[in-house]
């Protein structure tokens, strides 16, 4: 009886060990694999919405404004005027933070000792805070104009930072893979800064979803490319220069990708619209009357439309 108890404890701790040493192995992908799948979820959201708000402005002749967050207007009642993206967004977040901060912590030692895993949770943190903006614009509660813009662009900023001092002492590959990582995070923040300021042209929402898709592309290649967790994959060199070359045309192929990817759902949601109509714009009218400039709701009628590819004046001065 002794004996079968010895077996069946041994057996469970090998398997807790096993347990602990997967989770440890797959800390590192994990971080990158989780914040890509966030990035990539909410751009292909953004890029339909974009297109869908774009083509049901042409075909009402109003002009078209743009907005950080977009309404489910494909749910019925009440449900459709939830916050919904933002909760989600949160929820995604506090995931995401959570297993970093797990992955993170040593249950041997019991201590914390993963800078790189609490670089990543304090990313999640600030796009979470996001979030929570979000629905307090949604709400209309007593908070300053565009302050759900400015922290979406804070949120990008300090990921970026956060970035630029996550590579001392790192190998040339693993250098150079976050260095143009870090370059999408810059262009990303400079798109969102660019749409707060010009909302009536479709490619400023545009261009921040794209970065944004960009990033969440090469997160999964940078995961692929230093934490493969295929155990018969080939590893990288991280000192060949050749393989630094290969990696650097990989992310000239991820920016022709999700510019083709993007150019699909516009090219379907515009087909959608020309032969089926499109959606009610209900969702669009009741987010934009959300954003308010100097007292007036943000609404438009058919005699304020304008050029929808040129840059036009910023909403407040329109």
């Amino acid at each position: 009886m002794d004996c079968v108890l010895r077996e069946s404890r041994s057996q469970v701790l090998s398997k807790k060990r096993q347990f602990i040493g997967f989770i440890e192995a797959m800390g590192s992908f994990g971080g990158h694999a989780l914040p890509g799948s966030f990035f990539i979820i909410f751009a292909l959201w953004w890029t339909f919405q974009i297109f869908n708000r774009y083509f049901t402005c042409r075909r009402k002749n109003i002009k078209f404004t743009a907005t950080p967050t977009f309404p489910c207007s494909c749910l019925c009642g009440r449900f459709s005027r939830w916050p919904i993206e933002p909760c989600v967004k949160i929820f995604f977040t506090a995931v995401g933070g959570s297993i970093e901060i797990i992955t993170g912590y040593d249950f041997k030692e019991r201590v914390f000792n993963t800078i790189g895993n609490g670089q990543h949770a304090t990313m999640f943190f600030f796009y979470g805070l996001s979030g929570v903006m979000d629905i307090l614009v949604h709400f209309r509660t007593n908070v300053p104009e565009d302050v759900d813009y400015v922290m979406l662009a804070m949120a990008i900023g300090i990921e970026g930072l956060l970035f630029h001092f996550h590579l001392h002492g790192r190998a040339p590959l693993n250098t150079l893979v976050h260095v143009l990582l870090i370059y999408t995070i810059f262009a990303n923040f400079i798109a969102v800064i660019v749409e707060m300021r010009y909302r009536h042209n479709i490619l400023s929402p545009l261009m921040r979803t794209y970065f944004l898709f960009l990033q969440g592309m090469w997160f999964w290649q940078v995961a692929f490319i230093l934490f493969n967790p295929n155990p018969n994959a080939i590893p990288w060199d991280p000192e060949d220069h050749e393989q630094m070359m290969v990696a650097t045309m990989i992310f000239t192929w991820h920016c022709g990708v999700v510019f083709l990817i993007m150019l699909g759902i516009g090219g379907f949601v515009g087909w959608w619209h020309s032969r089926c109509g499109g959606r009610d714009a209900r969702g669009y009218f009741m987010k934009l009357n959300e954003h308010k400039t100097n007292g007036d709701a943000a609404i438009l009628t058919m005699d304020d439309c304008e050029s929808d590819n040129d840059f036009e004046a910023p909403l407040n001065e329109s």
